[in-house]
């Protein structure tokens, strides 16, 4: 394969990925993807133009497998991949990484070469049902690494609902991915699930140990890039931590992340669910609130 020791970021969509992600490829040998892992083949809606091209590039894709890989929104075991087609895979991975743009402070280094860009780590997320296809990338990549960030489901219930969601539907999706992470933590040697809790509580000590776990030395970061993303306050108002505006990004010492993150933002979400839409989303969802302990 192209691309060595690769990090696979797995989790959900508004569960605190893009928080993780932006923290690993802080470090300069790692770089990350321009897209998540499904937009790498689908496109994003607000470009129509990209989006039906890298639908284009899917085909070899969905035709050998004959069923959406790569899509967030499908919650079933995923077919294994021909090794013609890990390959592709993995040259798309590879061009994408080679392509994006990484954004980093005034360091005084200079722009990658392509040699360096090639030589880096890529560090990808998969969100939802694209965490099903964990098992495909881990026979593509033996040497990769992934860490599984599970979040308390009732705070992301509230999310999703807001986006139309009803509680028992994304309680069976919660429980689904729950039930691939765990079944993974088990089966894959490189495999490490994280709590989003333990990341804003203590940012600091959370990057140490998944540096430590992806064999990434952390004194080799000068800076650690944060993106800006609205939160839930107290209020039921979102705002935003720092900055002004999506995508906004600082960058920040190991010991200063703290005053980045918000600690009380799953209980001010948790605050604007219906009991109703607790009983609906715990009525399918218990067992994985049980097995991470967000229910003791």
């Amino acid at each position: 394969m192209l691309n060595k020791r690769p990090i696979f970021v797995n989790g959900f969509q508004r569960g605190g990925t893009n928080i993780l992600m932006r923290l690993i490829s802080s470090h300069p040998q790692v770089r990350i993807l321009g897209a998540e892992v499904h937009e790498i083949f689908y496109g994003r809606d607000t470009q129509p133009i990209q989006k039906w091209l890298r639908r284009f590039t899917y085909t070899p894709v969905l035709l050998s497998t004959r069923q959406h890989t790569f899509w967030p929104y499908r919650f079933y075991e995923r077919r294994a991949l021909p090794t013609a087609v890990s390959h592709y895979v993995d040259l798309l991975f590879y061009l994408h990484k080679q392509a994006a743009h990484n954004p980093t402070y005034e360091n005084g280094r200079s722009h990658p070469t392509w040699a360096e860009k090639g030589g880096a780590r890529m560090v990808c997320k998969c969100v939802n049902g694209v965490v099903l296809a964990t098992p495909l990338f881990a026979e593509m990549y033996p040497d990769a690494t992934f860490v599984a960030l599970v979040r308390n489901g009732l705070a992301l219930c509230e999310g999703f609902m807001r986006r139309g969601w009803s509680a028992d539907r994304f309680g069976r999706m919660y429980q689904t991915v729950c039930d691939q992470m765990l079944r993974d933590a088990r089966q894959i040697e490189n495999y490490h699930v994280i709590c989003f809790e333990e990341l804003v509580a203590d940012p600091t000590a959370t990057v140490q140990k998944v540096y430590g776990l992806a064999g990434l030395d952390v004194q080799e970061t000068e800076k650690f890039k944060l993106q800006a993303k609205k939160f839930m306050g107290q209020d039921g108002q979102r705002g935003y931590a720092f900055g002004d505006q999506d995508k906004a990004l600082v960058y920040a010492g190991l010991d200063e992340l703290g005053g980045y993150l918000r600690e009380d933002v799953n209980d001010n979400q948790i605050a604007r669910l219906a009991e109703a839409d607790k009983t609906a989303f715990l009525r399918e969802a218990q067992a994985a609130m049980n097995a991470f302990g967000y229910l003791s």
